[in-house]
């Protein structure tokens, strides 16, 4: 009996052990149906979007950046193509050890040579930001050799998510030339990316970062396209998706700048790169600038290099005492120098204070009595009226007419000619300011140190020893006082084409000073300043040309005791019907004379040179 008992109880627990197997089975297949059912109905439409994003990929077509030519069409700016090694988030391992062994294949993989393609902290920074960056390819190798590309393509079964991508990067065909006024590009930064001016722009984009680069990054950049393409289980790309367009980029806008090649390469080479030093040559009929120059230079290609060679570079220029990255002919501040002596003898020629025939009854005889103050002069000039003190650069003469026109009138005067504490507003950043001082502005910088305005400042001041200009705002003035016709904006944009060629937008020359005055007082400037180049005691003589009746003034900047002057010249031809105005400045280089007037003789030669073969060009191709 006890035996039938165990056996009905064995036989009992093996049912409820095939219940509970099968009650589980079922619940297992309810399970599944339901999920099934999820993926199929409920979650469809989601499930589908998902699997068409594994099998379809948007792919962004960046529009080609706008080309930069000189104002003869040569090419200043252009694009070259570059192959990136990137990774896509999208179609990399999701699983972390999947994503680590990939990290450890890239890791591995080296060149014919035994070098390896990645380095670690590179990698790491990739993969991490792999995890927010979805909709983009992110660049684990820039600027790849073809060697390098064949090795990835070759393992591309092996390295999911890693890919070939071919972009453009600038070129900046003649290096170091021009270098300050073209600028360059760099990626973007964090910072950047926070600015309301960069709205729309995102992570990895190359936009401009000084010079007209950055000035017209928005005209430059275009208009992206898009196409949708179908990829494999690799991320690799195997065709296009039928039925559906993409839309076409729109290429960037085509900047055809003021700059002369011709002349521009003229002055790069009358400045040599050990100086520190700047150069500016403008069309004071319009504020066209055909020509500028600051020195020491810089080579922009280095910031479309790899990363590895791009900060190499950029640490040189960021670390050159001679401030390579600094745009003297726009940044630059300097005192004038005797080239204020025309802003003085302007304002007190409008004044009537001084005449052409007006003589001081102190004459030079090598210094100044001012009080208890011995103001010294460059030389002995004996008794001089206005022309010959500016040909001869006479300190003296202007001491005394300083104080007797007053420095309110002087600051008017220069101020109608470009001079001041706003910028002329030329279309690349950077510009600074000058400063006129007067009693108000003096007492309110120098409040700190304790200093005030004193009437024996005038002496200083009335020589060009005190305000700041920059050689911008120079060569804007001696243009501007030859023609009389007022001060234009300076710039260097055009026009701007669009891909075809077709004009979009055109520069129409702007008056932004009056830069008015009396025709006598013009009269005895344009005297003045065509007796300091082609009279034979005239301190710009060197700057004098044989067939061009030229213009200027010299001038020597003090800046530190015991320190060579800073060599100014600034000059404009011809000079009774201005079409080229040149500033030079050498710093801490001696007389501006000497030194500075031989290298605005050779702009200004180059440029004469320039036009008289375009006009014989011109002649043959319209003789019958």
């Amino acid at each position: 009996m006890l035996k039938g008992m165990s056996e009905n109880e064995t036989l009992q627990n093996r049912n409820w052990n095939v219940l509970i197997y099968m009650t589980g089975v079922v619940i297992l297949f309810f399970i599944l149906l339901m999920r099934l059912f999820s993926l199929q109905y409920t979650h469809y439409d989601e499930n589908l979007q998902r699997s068409e994003n594994n099998r379809i990929r948007k792919v962004v077509l960046v529009a080609e950046r706008g080309y930069i030519y000189d104002r003869n069409g040569e090419v200043l700016v252009r694009n070259r193509p570059s192959y990136q090694i990137a990774i896509s988030s999208m179609n990399m391992p999701r699983k972390k050890a999947d994503r680590d062994l990939l990290f450890q294949k890239l890791l591995g993989i080296r060149d014919t040579a035994g070098e390896r393609l990645f380095d670690s902290l590179s990698l790491d920074t990739a993969f991490q930001r792999s995890r927010w960056i979805k909709n983009r390819p992110i660049r684990l190798l820039e600027d790849a050799t073809a060697e390098q590309v064949a090795i990835i393509e070759e393992r591309s079964e092996e390295l999911p998510g890693v890919m070939t991508v071919i972009e453009s990067r600038r070129e900046y065909p003649y290096g170091t030339l021009a270098s300050h006024v073209l600028g360059y590009t760099s990626e973007i930064s964090e910072e950047q990316l926070k600015l309301p001016e960069y709205e729309g722009y995102t992570q990895g984009d190359r936009i401009g970062q000084k010079g007209l680069e950055q000035f017209y990054d928005k005209e430059f950049r275009g208009v992206n396209g898009m196409k949708l393409v179908e990829v494999n289980a690799s991320g690799r790309e195997v065709g296009t998706v039928d039925g559906v367009e993409g839309t076409e980029p729109v290429p960037g806008l085509r900047l055809v700048s003021t700059i002369d090649l011709r002349l521009q390469k003229v002055a790069e080479e009358a400045i040599p790169d050990s100086a520190k030093g700047a150069l500016v040559a403008i069309d004071p009929r319009s504020g066209e600038i055909l020509a500028m120059v600051s020195s020491p230079r810089l080579d922009p290609n280095i910031f479309s290099l790899k990363k590895r060679e791009r900060n190499k570079g950029w640490a040189h220029v960021a670390l050159d005492t001679m401030r390579p990255l600094t745009n003297r002919a726009i940044s630059g501040t300097y005192p004038p120098a005797s080239i204020f002596k025309l802003v003085t003898a302007g304002a007190g020629l409008e004044s009537g204070i001084l005449t052409e025939n007006k003589y001081y009854s102190k004459s030079c005889t090598g210094g100044y009595q001012y009080g208890a103050r011995y103001q010294k002069c460059w030389g002995t000039h004996g008794s001089l009226n206005v022309v010959n003190a500016i040909r001869l650069s006479c300190d003296v003469f202007f001491y005394q007419a300083g104080l007797d026109i007053d420095m309110n009138r002087i600051n008017e005067f220069g101020r109608r000619f470009g001079l001041g504490e706003k910028p002329l507003g030329v279309d690349i950043p950077g510009e600074k300011a000058g400063w006129l001082p007067d009693s108000a502005s003096f007492n309110q910088k120098n409040k700190r140190l304790g200093w005030r305005w004193a009437r024996g400042l005038i002496l200083n001041l009335s020589i060009g020893q005190g305000q700041i200009v920059t050689p911008l705002q120079q060569a804007t003035l001696i243009g501007s006082l030859a023609t009389g016709k007022g001060v234009y904006r300076p710039h260097f944009m055009k026009e701007l084409r669009d891909n075809h060629g077709n004009v979009v937008r055109r520069y129409e020359p702007e008056i932004i000073r009056p830069g008015n005055m009396k025709p006598y007082t013009h009269r005895i400037l344009l005297a003045a300043m065509d007796s300091v180049v082609n009279h034979p005691g005239g301190t710009g003589k060197r700057g004098a040309l044989p067939n061009v009746r030229v213009g200027a003034k010299t001038g020597s900047g003090e800046w530190k005791k015991g320190e060579k002057t800073h060599a100014w010249y600034a000059a404009v031809a011809p000079l009774y019907d201005p079409e080229i105005a040149v500033a030079v400045i050498m710093e801490a280089a001696g007389g501006g004379g000497a030194v500075s007037g031989p290298i605005a003789k050779k702009v200004m030669e180059a440029y004469f040179e320039n036009k008289e073969k375009e006009a014989g060009k011109n002649e043959t191709q319209t003789a019958p």
